[in-house]
């Protein structure tokens, strides 16, 4: 028996007769908000959360999120991947003896008048398997597993089915990454969020800073770019790279981020604390 699985039995023992346990946890890492010209959020960034503004049409969260359109046909949506990576280039953590222990929620959230049964919904994971560091912390029980695709990064494929399918009528739709792990020894970076169609064809995308793959469309591209033609000639080429379609020239970024808006997350991620409490620690042996 390898001492890994040894050590693990021990541990698990140990939480097992001790009534409190504490574990171990990577915490998301925190890049720049994204906001349009009037420092409304189109991408919002924590610690504790991830999260894009796929839709809105300016009925929900007003005085904190852009409207935005991106033209995705969202009915046609059948998968959320997300990659990870342990972070090594922050001075703050270390992935020297990381452990596995990672956990929390994809939710793809769609509001709209009358309907709450699509607001929130999130579908959770915990651990990896990654056999060249002899991990195998994945919780079974959970709805999503994260499989090894490269050294220390690991994907999540989410699922869209009926309890988180964007309704017709939604006027505000966001996809969420929560970080549940609890206490934090690690930093985990997320390096894209991709949603595809049943074919495995790419809808929408951000990239590891938050920075959407389309440009808006419609009537809220309308809404972003009339502040920029309004501004003084001197801007010109802004205006050019927006009307190529280039969405850097209609958003800045920033952080000390307002609230945004995502209170009803809470109870749903407390309940998460009590499921990270079950992680045993096993950490790799040099």
């Amino acid at each position: 028996m390898k001492f890994r699985k040894l050590f693990a039995g021990i541990a698990a023992a140990a939480v097992a007769a001790s009534a409190v346990a504490v574990s171990a946890g990577a915490e998301l890492i925190e890049v720049e908000d994204i906001k349009d010209e009037n420092g409304l959020l189109l991408f919002d960034s924590s610690p504790n959360s991830w999260m894009p503004i796929g839709y809105s049409n300016g009925e929900r969260d007003t005085k904190q999120k852009a409207v935005i359109d991106y033209g995705v046909d969202w009915s046609k949506a059948n998968t959320i991947e997300v990659v990870f990576k342990v972070d090594d280039q922050n001075p703050d953590y270390s992935r020297d003896d990381w452990d596995g222990g990672f956990g929390g929620a994809i939710v793809l959230s769609s509001q709209a008048d009358g309907n709450t049964t699509h607001n929130w919904n999130a579908k959770d994971f915990w651990g990896v398997i990654d056999e060249d560091l002899e991990l195998e912390t994945i919780d079974e029980n959970k709805a999503l597993r994260l499989s090894k695709v490269a050294d220390y990064t690991y994907m999540a494929v989410c699922p869209i089915d009926d309890d988180n399918f964007v309704v017709d009528n939604a006027q505000l739709v966001q996809i969420c990454i929560q970080d549940w792990s609890g206490v934090t020894f690690w930093g985990m970076k997320v390096m894209s969020m991709e949603v595809k169609d049943e074919s495995g064809n790419v809808l929408i995308a951000w990239d590891e800073n938050g920075k959407c793959s389309l440009a808006p469309v419609g009537a809220a591209a309308a809404v972003e770019a009339a502040p920029v033609e309004a501004a003084p000639a001197d801007t010109s080429a802004d205006v050019s790279a927006a009307s190529a379609g280039d969405t850097t020239a209609a958003v800045t970024s920033s952080k000390g981020s307002p609230d945004t808006g995502i209170a009803d997350v809470a109870a749903v991620a407390g309940l998460a604390v009590l499921a990270g409490g079950a992680f045993v620690i096993a950490k790799k042996r040099k």
